[in-house]
């Protein structure tokens, strides 16, 4: 379906005046609100989906439930709906985004990867705590823009959702997340929680600091081998001028394990913020001009390990320093290439000379021996052709992100490059929805579906005589030949089968553990699902000191890699046991474990039974204050008031927090905190009458940072920001930016008891 077939088309009281891009579910334009006499940007499903009332109706739940976000780093959306056939969202229009200011190979300032990198961690620290939480699950360069303030907003929330739960509702898997920013977890096809926007986010900051991606490969199979097992070139290794500090913090999210990367958004923005001072300042965020910078010293080489360690050994020390420990394979070191190329120089000249004089046959006998001398063009014919087509070993069941490179002799015209011209056809005439992106140097150009394709079925990728050079003329399937366009046809593979068999990866308690529980259930992670039919009380069995069976209950977790073993009485104090895991416990493709055995020590006296919990009750008054207040119990946000009846331990120190935080807010004032210690079956009832509070939003012009009562708080746009109410002294000061061309602003207002006072877009004065 061509994406211009929209284009000045109403939807809605839309009007749709300009195409601006394209994902792998929908169309961008910029369109105009009749209403409101604005620009927006109009995000519109794709026919092929739109058609689908199940994919249609995921994408305009997700695009409701993200319309609830307001935050000064997500994208506002303002309205989702269907008119017609068009099912669609608006937005904002923000036209500058993180790739542009992103140049492979040019790392950029330590201040602005710090300010992304709050920025964003802010977002996601929103999403994946608000409306039930949304996890990214496709965060790239891509999706994160800016506002005419300088700050990071991020996009796309929900789209990824939308898929997934398509794929749980349907079975049809839809492709889902970028391989060159996913997480390793994603690579493996696991479920993935707000923890792999951790890991993307980190992939996106070591790219804005080293100028490349810490992992590149030909297709998803390697990306995602290398996001699984290899570990990047530690950053300072590119650019010797990033912070350590820095350094530190990206490595971190880069995690391979979840458990140790940073465990929430507000987490790594915290240590971010220490890094800048809590002072860090809004960058201005200026469009890159068009003449080219000049090109940066090439990156200096990965430091090799000393001679007098093993390698694997050195490679350990540096990863220490950084908290990393997993084993990996480190990237391959690049080696000199000259010989080679002067080989295929000699070669490749010598094919020509015979192919230009057509010597004693050597021109048919060059081609024969060497397929790419069939490329060669006729001498002064100036076409362009296609001179390679790559593409991975496609195993269609997985996964997978099957990435088809496209090379050519010549520039061509990537206006034309779409899917109205590049299309990919399987089983059956069968059309499959691609995504197209030209290389930098416009001599190349990537297929990409959006879909999972088949096992072991036919494919073609077709290009029409709509695909045109940079001089508009058409592209050639080679320089011999006579009719414009060009087609490929591949198979898919089966997957290789799986011979691994599964082993005990993890348990609690460990083996030769002492002073184990006596009452807590044994618990078992094996390295892969296992076949649920081969777990039980006969393949695992549980041996007291005296060589007696001692009855188990075996309970799998729902995604068959954990199990909980779960013993029938109270085990001897001081004695020790061993549970034994038959060679009859099989993965899911029938390969059988080694048998293998646990041994762990009990404690030498028994555990007290559990005492019986206290009861907490919490309210607030006045009651229009409850919607701006939230309850945090021991760190935990447990919602707004008034809570009843809550079960809590006993015989524990408690931490309670009455917290003002409007609603959309970032921002939070603790009203009041107590701490108690609760006795077994005590109830407790706390009943506080808040003091008077309400909260402030402001913007200026030119953005400020803000100062309330002398204190720094901000910086412009200040959205939803709580205070006790009265009367209050607000000042704006410029950015070191503005500072040349604006002044200081003051003021005074008042704030009403649980009142929200919008005080507007103030202008700071000009010197």
């Amino acid at each position: 379906m061509k994406k211009d077939i929209f284009l000045g088309r109403r939807v809605a009281v839309y009007r749709i005046d300009k195409f601006l891009g394209e994902g792998g579910f929908a169309y961008v334009y910029r369109a105009r609100d009749g209403n409101l006499d604005i620009d927006v940007a109009l995000k519109v499903l794709k026919p092929a989906f739109a058609y689908d009332e199940v994919f249609e109706e995921n994408f305009r739940r997700e695009a409701h439930r993200a319309a609830k976000f307001r935050h000064p780093n997500v994208v506002a959306i303002h309205y989702a709906g269907k008119d017609d056939d068009v099912v669609f969202f608006s937005m904002d229009l923000l036209e500058t985004g993180l790739k542009d200011f992103m140049k492979s190979g040019r790392p950029v300032e330590d201040g602005l990867i710090i300010k992304v990198g709050m920025d964003v961690a802010s977002a996601l620290q929103f999403a994946h705590t608000h409306e039930g939480g949304i996890v990214h699950r496709d965060l790239k360069p891509d999706n994160i823009l800016f506002d005419r303030h300088g700050n990071a907003v991020v996009t796309d929330f929900g789209i990824a959702e939308a898929a997934t739960n398509y794929t749980a509702a349907t079975g049809t898997t839809v492709y889902v997340g970028t391989p060159k920013y996913m997480s390793p977890e994603q690579a493996r096809g696991q479920r993935v929680d707000h923890r792999s926007d951790i890991y993307s986010l980190g992939v996106t900051l070591y790219e804005m600091a080293t100028g490349e991606a810490p992992f590149t490969g030909r297709d998803w199979f390697e990306l995602g081998r290398k996001h699984i097992e290899e570990l990047p070139i530690t950053p300072r290794d590119v650019n010797e001028k990033l912070d350590p500090e820095l350094e530190r913090i990206v490595l971190k999210c880069l995690q391979k394990n979840p458990a140790d990367r940073f465990q929430s958004a507000e987490q790594l923005r915290s240590e971010l913020a220490m890094l800048a001072g809590e002072t860090i300042r809004p960058v201005v965020i200026a469009p890159p001009e068009d003449t080219p910078a000049p090109e940066p010293p090439p990156p200096p080489e990965p430091v090799l390990s000393p001679p007098s360690l093993p390698e694997a050994e050195v490679l350990e020390e540096q990863r220490a320093l950084f908290g990393l420990h997993e084993a990996t394979t480190r990237p391959p070191k690049k080696s000199g290439r000259g010989l080679t190329w002067a080989l295929l120089v000699v070669l490749i000249g010598g094919a020509v000379g015979a192919y230009a004089a057509d010597l004693g046959g050597l021109k048919a006998l060059g081609e024969e021996k060497l397929p790419m001398l069939a490329n060669l063009p006729f001498l002064g014919t100036g076409s362009v052709y296609a001179t390679s087509f790559m593409h991975p070993n496609v195993e269609g069941g997985a996964p997978i992100d099957a990435e088809f490179a496209i090379e050519f002799s010549g520039l061509i015209d990537p206006a034309t490059a779409s899917s109205k011209n590049v299309t990919l056809t399987g089983p059956n005439g069968r059309s499959v929805p691609v995504e197209i992106s030209v290389t930098l140097d416009r001599k190349g150009m990537i297929v990409h579906p959006a879909s999972n394709l088949a096992y072991e079925s036919d494919y073609t990728i077709q290009i029409t005589d709509g695909l045109l050079t940079a001089a508009g003329t058409p592209i050639f399937q080679s320089a011999r030949a006579s009719e414009p366009g060009a087609s490929w046809s591949f198979k898919t593979q089966l997957p290789p089968p799986d011979t691994d068999p599964p082993y005990l990866a993890a348990s609690v308690p460990e083996k030769d553990a002492r002073l184990a529980s006596l009452t807590s259930p044994i618990s078992l992670t094996f390295s892969e699902p296992v076949d649920p039919t081969s777990v039980n009380s006969q393949s695992v069995r549980l041996i007291d000191a005296a060589g007696a069976s001692v009855q188990v209950d075996v309970m799998l977790t729902t995604d068959f890699r954990s199990a909980q073993v779960q013993p029938g009485q109270a085990l001897a104090a001081s004695s020790r046991y061993t549970l034994q895991l038959a060679s009859s416990i099989s993965d899911q493709s029938g390969n059988p474990m080694q048998p293998d055995s646990l041994v762990f020590t009990t404690s030498a006296a028994a555990v007290p039974p559990p005492a019986a919990p206290a009861i907490l009750s919490v309210s607030v008054l006045p009651q229009q204050a409850m919607t701006q207040v939230r309850i945090e119990l021991d760190g935990q946000d447990l919602g707004n008031p008034p809570k009843l009846n809550l079960s809590i331990d006993s015989n524990r120190q408690h931490r309670l927090r009455l917290i003002a935080q409007p609603p959309f807010s970032s921002h939070q004032l603790v009203l009041h905190e107590e701490s108690f210690r609760p006795t077994p079956g005590q109830r407790v009832e706390v009943k506080q009458q808040l003091r008077p509070f309400g909260s402030i939003t402001v913007t200026s012009e030119p953005a400020a940072d803000v100062f309330i009562d002398g204190v720094f708080v901000g910086s412009t746009p200040l959205a939803g920001f709580p205070l006790l109410s009265g009367r209050h002294q607000l000042e704006l000061h410029p950015t070191s930016e503005s500072a040349a061309r604006f002044g200081l602003y003051s003021g005074q207002f008042e704030l009403e008891p649980f009142q929200k006072a919008n005080l507007g877009t103030l202008k700071l004065p000009t010197r």
